[in-house]
């Protein structure tokens, strides 16, 4: 089954990791090359990020990268606080297929909102693919800004962010945990990536993730396989599993062969064919 990956990492020198050096072992992009050609990954959504001194200049090497690979979706990192118009202008120019934010806790997340009410209009035009890492905290104040980005496709990584569980949790608990994401479904241009299981499981390396595994559940029953994005949180998921394990998450064994089409693939696809 071709796939295609909503959410990867490339950076110039490497992701860090937890031991201080890259757990792809080597040059990312020329590790992920290989993964993609053994696993059929035709496409693949790029995220930047710039949130730390050590990451300074990823939007760039993006950029480049893309600039040879046309396999290559990537999003430019932004700060809570957004860009000006102009700025907004120039990464389209660069490339980038739409943008990333990372919105740890409410105060970001105000600050994202106040700036995607002025930028909506930008970000309509180019049907911007708009990627956040948003935590459920986060998530309850998004819903005015969420709603004008409607000529967008707005994807909340790693399952909203729901923290890790030691032992899984009750579908009570996990229905409201999740309600702040939950609400968002009520918007038909917002989705969610099935990514980084790791984060939710207590240890990180317990796969298959069973803590995840009701969170998956609420999430195709609220938003449906058609708004669901499987990714591979290359290469920060590799401290934890193997990228192999990455193709397989638990919840989405009970899809149709169409519907495992949908999320492995063809919607993000679609996504990216709007812009």
């Amino acid at each position: 089954m071709p796939r295609a990956d909503a959410h990867l990492h490339l950076f110039a020198d490497g992701y860090p990791g937890r031991y201080g050096r890259s757990p792809a072992g080597g040059d990312e992009f020329a590790v992920y090359q290989t993964l993609r050609r053994e696993h059929d990954i035709d496409r693949a959504l790029v995220v930047g990020y710039e949130g730390a001194p050590e990451f300074a200049g990823n939007n760039g090497h993006l950029a480049r990268l893309a600039a040879e690979h046309d396999w290559i979706a990537p999003l430019a990192y932004l700060p809570a606080t957004g860009t000006d118009r102009r700025g907004l202008d120039r990464l389209r120019s660069a490339g980038f297929s739409g943008v990333a934010a990372y919105l740890p806790d409410p105060a970001s997340a105000d600050a994202f909102a106040g700036w995607a009410a002025t930028a909506a209009g930008s970000l309509n035009d180019a049907a911007a693919v708009v990627s956040l890492n948003a935590a459920p905290e986060a998530a309850g104040r998004l819903g005015r800004a969420l709603a004008a980005l409607d000529g967008c496709a707005v994807l909340l990584s790693h399952l909203g962010l729901p923290g890790r569980h030691a032992t899984v949790p009750t579908p009570e608990a996990v229905a409201g945990r999740l309600a702040p994401l939950t609400e968002l479904a009520r918007l038909p241009h917002v989705g969610v990536k099935v990514s980084a299981l790791y984060a939710v499981s207590d240890p990180a390396d317990a796969y298959p993730h069973a803590a995840a595994r009701p969170f998956v559940d609420l999430l195709l029953d609220r938003f449906g396989p058609a708004r669901l994005y499987w990714g591979s949180d290359f290469s920060p998921s590799l401290d934890h599993v193997s990228f192999a394990q990455t193709l397989h998450p638990i919840g989405l064994d009970g899809l149709s062969a169409a519907e495992a089409a949908d999320v492995f693939g063809g919607n993000l696809r679609r996504a990216l064919g709007r812009r």
